[in-house]
């Protein structure tokens, strides 16, 4: 029996993939193996090209970059100008950088050469708080806008309890209060932000909003909502069961 409780307002991280990018192979299997320690990162990319990591970048949603400063064929700055949307972490000995790190939003971090991991895990920490303000900005600044009768209501995500599937209609279930929209989940899913979590054909979860995961089910607002076999594996990687 697994029982895990959590309190209103708790941010849950989702499972992380990270990029290292560095010319320096044993730099890069450092930062491997301290990225290994953390029960967050369950996917690290590693790479000694500057241009193959802008094709991963392009071809992959990473949650955050670890990015040499300097590499042989194209700068870390270059990299960083593509605005990527990621968490960046630079990784370098070159500390005449930090000044211009200002400039770039998605920089968390400076780390120089060499690292240890105490100053390492400083550095995650910072990410992992900026990569969850982001996905609170991203709940607060796009609203969704729903049909509820004959007019158009908007709805904050963050605070929206769970989704659940009524025959044609989707019940919007907030704390106190709940809406009915002509709408299918399967329309619906791909609008939503990362917090948001499918555990069933019927059901779409605000993970934030979970009381009890027990025997198969989550408990929401006193509301028990099933789990199915097919999305457990995905919804227990999002809130890091699985290590």
């Amino acid at each position: 029996m697994l029982i895990l409780l959590y309190e209103k307002g708790y941010l849950l991280y989702k499972v992380m993939k990270c990029l290292i990018v560095d010319d320096d192979p044993l730099i890069c299997d450092l930062l491997e193996h301290f990225c290994s320690k953390i029960d967050e990162i369950n996917s690290v990319t590693t790479t000694v090209s500057g241009f193959e990591s802008i094709n991963l970048i392009n071809n992959s949603s990473f949650d955050l970059i670890f990015l040499d400063f300097n590499l042989p064929d194209i700068t870390g700055r270059d990299i960083l100008d593509l605005n990527p949307k990621s968490a960046v972490i630079m990784v370098t000995s070159n500390k005449d950088f930090a000044l211009d790190s200002y400039n770039y939003p998605q920089i968390v971090d400076y780390l120089v050469k060499p690292i240890n991991f105490p100053r390492f895990m400083k550095g995650f920490l910072k990410a992992k708080n900026f990569i969850a303000s982001s996905q609170q900005e991203q709940a607060n600044e796009s609203p969704l806008f729903i049909k509820e009768g004959g007019k158009l209501v908007k709805i904050s995500l963050d605070q929206v309890a769970y989704f659940k599937s009524e025959a044609n209609y989707i019940s919007i279930v907030f704390k106190n209060k709940k809406i009915l929209t002509l709408m299918a989940l399967k329309d619906l899913e791909p609008k939503l932000p990362d917090f948001f979590q499918r555990v069933h054909r019927s059901y779409i979860i605000n993970l934030n909003m979970i009381d009890v995961i027990h025997n198969g089910a989550v408990e929401i607002n006193k509301d028990h909502i099933p789990v199915s076999q097919r999305y457990t594996p995905e919804l227990l990687k999002k809130i890091d069961l699985l290590n």
